[in-house]
């Protein structure tokens, strides 16, 4: 996750802004891309770990306080912006004994332990959806959606099939598993490689564990079935174009799951992952429940993970129903709403 502290400097467009994050992570490498100052924490969860694991992590969470609050001395910000997680632990808490004001960015549908265990240390809660205003007093948390970037929004299937040299008139399923990708996605992907293939073009975004693999079972294609089937450790700038060129998206039901598929509109089928509470299996029943997207459970990924793709490519009445649902769920505005209240906090 996320934690970034913006000082606006004298002219009003632009700001000074410090990143602090975990160590050795994809956001870290983000950031670099960008120029972005990053400070990198070790951090590691508490919730179902054993307990030597629990007490290295309750002590890294001390030391990451302790460096939080000397950045925090140093740049001098005017408000922190954290998106939870254990990492934003932290900073939120040292952000509030030095009386700088913090505001949360919660993407998921409920609150995990760092946000219930900190929300009362911040100005508000930014929250995607309605159903979310619940966990809070009423006055604490505001609606704003969830924020993406504009690219996702703006990009369009044709974009992204030009882009990845697709051909718009055969089917195109995305399959991708978060950041790190997900081995047991990868591996139904795998054994079902003949018959995506035979159906569909894939771009899959797999992670880097269980890229040699995947690049390997490519290879034992003939070479039409190859030209359809591409791999990708990890997408960033392209990520909107490959969503959107997809009629089906097969995925995790991580966070941007609630963001991201609506700002393309783009049909999915979601098999949450049983960790970090559950709270995957809450997005997927949010996003199915609104007929944006599938759910197919883990355990019947061996059988029914081509079936379930197959028969949904072939029903065009049910992918365009779905997919006006998920662009019904988004908030191109949500940044800047986001960025109203930092302001409001500030003030």
């Amino acid at each position: 996750m996320l934690e970034q502290l913006a000082a606006p400097t004298t002219t009003r467009q632009t700001h000074e802004v410090l990143y602090l994050g975990r160590d050795a992570s994809v956001e870290q490498r983000i950031a670099a891309k960008l120029n972005l100052p990053f400070v990198g924490m070790r951090v590691g969860g508490v919730r179902g770990k054993t307990f030597a694991t629990q007490a290295q992590n309750i002590a890294r969470l001390f030391q990451a306080s302790k460096l939080a609050a000397r950045e925090l001395e140093r740049f001098k910000p005017d408000v922190a912006l954290a998106t939870g997680g254990y990492v934003s632990a932290p900073v939120i808490w040292a952000a509030w004994r030095k009386k700088i004001p913090v505001v949360i960015e919660l993407p998921d549908l409920e609150p995990g332990w760092a946000i219930r265990a900190t929300w009362r240390f911040s100005r508000q809660v930014a929250v995607s959806f309605e159903q979310v205003l619940e966990f809070f007093p009423r006055g604490r948390a505001t609606v704003t959606g969830y924020p993406v970037r504009q690219a996702f929004f703006q990009a369009t299937r044709a974009a992204g099939c030009a882009h990845f040299q697709l051909d718009m008139n055969f089917p195109v399923v995305t399959i991708f598993g978060g950041s790190q990708g997900a081995h047991a996605l990868n591996e139904s992907a795998r054994a079902n490689l003949k018959a995506l293939t035979a159906a569909t073009q894939t771009l899959h975004i797999c992670g880097a564990h269980d890229r040699a693999a995947l690049e390997a079972a490519r290879a034992q294609l003939d070479a039409q079935a190859q030209a359809r089937y591409r791999v990708f450790e990890y997408l960033d700038a392209d990520m909107p174009l490959a969503l959107a060129a997809a009629d089906v998206i097969v995925a995790r039901a991580g966070a941007a799951t609630l963001g991201e598929f609506p700002a393309v509109g783009a049909p999915s089928i979601l098999i949450p992952g049983m960790f970090a509470q559950g709270h995957q299996s809450k997005n997927a029943a949010f996003l199915a429940a609104r007929d944006a997207a599938l759910i197919l459970a883990e355990e019947k990924l061996e059988t029914d993970f081509a079936p379930t793709l197959l028969r949904l490519l072939n029903d065009r009445a049910r992918l365009e129903t779905m997919r006006r649902a998920a662009r019904a769920l988004a908030r191109p505005d949500a940044a800047q709403r986001i960025v109203q209240l930092l302001q409001e906090a500030r003030a």
